[in-house]
């Protein structure tokens, strides 16, 4: 069946927000007398969430104090959120190509509605997203094929018309769990380690470029 819809996961695939989190992080760990990290190893770990970049930074925490530099840290992140976020370089041309071809194509993350809602906010799309599910949309997210189905239905299409783009072994098993295609962004927040044969994906595109030169195929 063809592909009648395109799905994309957030940060790490559509929008490099990597330089944001490790600014939040940053302040974050000078708040607490705590090393800078590399930007690298924030980077290969910002698919993984807040709670996972938290821990990053404090790895001998746990319980109510690591919970209390997660919130000063999502705080911080709120704060500087569209500083330096922008879409991948190379996606531009991706997304004109739906809108002249008048494919439906929407975001499926993890990222509580609220932070996502503040980032996409001063962003102008060639065309409009025609879903936006969260992690807190519903009662499950991703891997959870739960979102997948909703994102279809609000797009209006079968969950196996729609192709699924991520950049995390969770979004791959997500868009498999629904039975859509799917693509492994190898340019997004990846460990330095990761290669093909780790991800079980259809297509996988190793610039945002090859991306944009996949939909205009469609």
């Amino acid at each position: 069946m063809s592909i009648k819809c395109v799905l994309f996961d957030l940060d790490g695939t559509l929008l490099d927000t990597s330089y944001d989190f490790a600014h939040a992080l940053k302040l974050t760990c000078l708040e607490y007398n705590q090393p800078i990290l590399n930007y690298q190893d924030i980077r290969s770990t910002v698919s993984k969430g807040g709670l996972s970049m938290t821990q990053l930074a404090f790895p001998n925490l746990v319980g109510e104090e690591l919970e209390e530099r997660r919130q000063k840290f999502l705080g911080h992140y709120m704060q500087s959120i569209n500083h330096h976020t922008q879409i991948f370089s190379g996606l531009d041309a991706g997304i004109k190509a739906l809108a002249d071809k008048n494919i439906p194509w929407g975001i499926v993350t993890n990222k509580p509605t609220y932070l996502t809602e503040e980032l996409l906010k001063n962003y102008a799309f060639a065309s409009a997203p025609l879903t936006i599910i969260c992690g807190d949309t519903l009662s499950v997210r991703k891997p959870n094929r739960e979102p997948m189905d909703l994102a279809a239905k609000q797009c209006g299409v079968k969950t196996e018309e729609c192709i699924y783009i991520g950049d995390h072994p969770r979004d791959i098993q997500a868009g498999i769990n629904a039975g859509m295609k799917t693509a492994a962004a190898m340019y997004g927040y990846l460990p330095d380690e990761a290669t093909e044969k780790d991800w079980p994906a259809d297509y996988f595109f190793h610039t945002p470029y090859e991306v944009s030169q996949f939909i205009k195929t469609l």
